[in-house]
């Protein structure tokens, strides 16, 4: 019997860890693959943090913990990104994957990336070929698409784009977005249980906010996060913040929304889990901030989104968006539009909610050795 193909799937905090779980589920039930987690960035926050302990509380293995620094000073990432290339070398020299999964665009991502790349370990990449042209992420992803020898795509448009980069087409597989999987029979908590989770009180109206920095932008996060604010003083709806992420100036937004969460009575929660979150997403009127999980999953469940900023500019909408500046006036108008469409259906171009089985079944097919880490770059017309 052929031994399993062991993969290891790099997970950088909340975020990307619960939209692996439907692959790591998948894959559990597939003979040929032996899934762990190689885990980073957020989820060794100041040691072990909650997302750390939420992964040993499923059962999920961990076969490397790899530390990376974080701060808000202008060199924080690159330090990030070279401690963690050398500390994912070491964890791949260890322990000796036959291939790297890696998601999306993070730094402490690439860092795995280049590390997979130059230990000669092929990599396949989740969520390639979109664009977030307001972050630096967005050259990251293509970085990594530059580094993948799998892409396994969202959407059309986005395999369409890797194709006229040079990907070979057969290298390049629609799956769909994974984090929609949780959706297929989802069940949300009932609003009593929900709010004995989060804290939140009452059956009334809230607004869901997720505001994450956007480092290609010269503003200010902490203006930005007043901003914000000044716009919720106007509608007058109370929010659940979720934390802002550990890129260069995360902190200062969260200081900022914590301390007012705190003076007017609101809930500021460091993590939800996908359960909570996505049963945030059910009671919520509205969700305000510049979170992927409002472009990609907020349609599936009817949603409507206020996205502020340039962040997210550039990724494909399916109806539910309301796109604004980050002046507190524009932010209310949106508010306000957006609390007005009310929930409706959306066709989700990101998905069908069966994206985990087809990512298995090209990580169980995906060529290894050599020839496949040998790639060409072909665009067409060339």
């Amino acid at each position: 019997m052929t031994a399993p193909r062991c993969i290891a799937v790099v997970t950088t905090g909340r975020a990307d860890y619960g939209l692996f779980v439907p692959v790591l589920e998948a894959a559990a039930a597939c003979d040929a693959l032996d899934l762990s987690l190689y885990v980073t960035g957020a989820h060794l926050a100041g040691g072990h943090g909650p997302s750390f302990d939420r992964i040993i509380a499923d059962g999920w293995p961990i076969t490397a913990s790899v530390p990376i620094p974080s701060g808000d000073h202008p060199g924080a990432m690159g330090e990030a990104i070279a401690e963690g290339v050398n500390g994912f070398t070491g964890a791949l020299i260890t322990h000796e994957p036959d291939a790297v999964l890696v998601l999306g665009d993070r730094f402490e991502t690439i860092a795995a990336a280049l590390a997979a790349s130059a230990c000669a370990v092929p990599i396949a990449h989740l969520h390639g070929g979109e664009i977030t042209a307001g972050a630096v992420d967005n050259q990251f992803r293509y970085a990594i698409t530059a580094l993948a020898n799998l892409h396994l795509v969202a959407t059309e448009r986005a395999r369409a784009r890797l194709i006229a980069m040079g990907e070979s087409r057969d290298s390049v597989k629609r799956t769909g977005a994974p984090g929609l999987d949780h959706l297929t029979g989802f069940k949300p908590m009932p609003r009593a249980e929900f709010n004995a989770s989060t804290g939140m009180t009452g059956e009334g109206v809230f607004l869901l906010v997720t505001l994450h920095p956007t480092t290609l932008d010269d503003t200010d996060p902490a203006a930005q996060a007043r901003e914000l604010l000044a716009a919720f003083d106007k509608t007058g709806a109370p929010c659940l913040i979720t934390a802002a992420n550990q890129d260069p100036g995360g902190g200062a937004i969260n200081a900022v929304l914590r301390a007012a969460a705190r003076d007017r009575g609101w809930v500021f929660a460091d993590a939800l889990g996908p359960g909570v979150y996505h049963s945030a997403m059910h009671h919520a009127a509205a969700m305000v901030g510049n979170s992927s999980s409002g472009i990609i999953e907020a349609a599936t469940l009817g949603l409507p989104v206020v996205n502020i900023g340039e962040r997210q500019a550039g990724r494909e909408r399916s109806g539910n968006v309301i796109d604004c500046g980050h002046g507190a006036d524009e932010i209310g108008d949106a508010i306000g539009q957006a609390l007005a469409m009310g929930r409706r259906e959306y066709a989700n171009l990101y998905g069908d909610g069966h994206a985990g089985p087809r990512i298995v079944d090209a990580l169980a097919a995906m060529p290894l050795g050599a020839p496949f880490l040998r790639k060409r770059f072909e665009p067409p017309g060339l």
